[in-house]
């Protein structure tokens, strides 16, 4: 009798095959049935950034014998250095003004008059300073900076004017953080591909990801004003204003210097 090895060995195979395919399918079935495990990390990024800006807030103060003189003075003075500024290469939409003109006090008599103090002593009243006097104050936004240093003497050249405050910042600090979350981002997937490898698990689908780097606003609809009430449009314009104020004070720095961008994000993985 003739036996087809060749045909039993195929049979075999086929048998030996479809066995294989049923078990890696049962193991695929049961992994996507199994209870899932999930993992969560905290990425966190850094950036170097070197402040870019500079505001600087000058004074210019003039007095004369008549107010108008002492106006058209301190307008003399304002546009020489406004003039001495753009010469620097600054741009006028970066140089703004604005003045400001105590009043003037007229005393009809040049006596001093007496005032009774407490213990029975005597003093001279107060009188006020009548001098004529115009004040201007000049705001210059300085970008970039690499020239601040013959800014600062251009104004200490101007006999009438005095710098009041500078203070640095990043020009484009939205950039800087934007970058900061980039890489938590990355630090976070890291992190995770790490924590698989070690316990021969793989990947699966981002479940949650939380900016740990911003605090939770404050509900405006949970605030309560003094008297108890719920808070009116004017309340949460203030809340508002005074956000951004904060949002402006965390970018100001009074010396140059490089400032740490930082961002965390905690991130929730899948793991099978």
């Amino acid at each position: 009798m003739y036996i087809d090895f060749k045909k039993i060995f195929s049979i075999l195979a086929l048998l030996v095959i479809g066995v294989g395919i049923g078990i890696a399918g049962t193991k695929l079935v049961q992994r996507y049935q199994a209870p899932k495990q999930t993992v969560s990390v905290v990425g966190a990024g850094e950036i170097d950034a070197a402040t870019d800006q500079a505001t600087i807030s000058v004074q210019v103060k003039t007095t004369s014998t008549t107010y108008e003189k002492a106006q058209e003075e301190n307008k003399k003075n304002v546009d020489k250095l406004k003039s001495d500024l753009t010469k620097l290469g600054i741009p006028e939409s970066r140089i703004t003004s604005s003045s400001y003109s105590p009043p003037i006090f007229r005393n009809e008599s040049s006596s001093v008059d007496l005032m009774i103090a407490p213990e029975g002593k005597t003093m001279p009243s107060y009188r006020p300073n009548t001098t004529p006097t115009v004040t201007t104050t000049i705001t210059l936004i300085l970008d970039p900076i690499k020239n601040i240093e013959k800014v600062f003497d251009t104004i200490s050249k101007n006999a009438n004017a005095q710098i009041t405050n500078t203070y640095y910042s990043l020009k484009n600090k939205k950039t800087w953080e934007s970058k900061a979350k980039e890489e938590a981002l990355k630090d976070a997937r890291n992190q995770i591909e790490s924590a698989a490898k070690i316990n021969h698990l793989h990947v699966g689908k981002l479940l949650t990801l939380e900016d740990a780097s911003i605090p939770k606003p404050y509900p405006v609809a949970m605030m309560k004003v003094s008297n108890g009430q719920s808070p009116t449009a004017e309340d949460q314009s203030s809340f508002a204003v005074s956000e951004t104020a904060q949002a402006r004070d965390e970018n100001m720095y009074y010396s140059e210097q490089t400032v740490k961008i930082t961002s965390s994000y905690t991130a929730t993985y899948e793991l099978y």
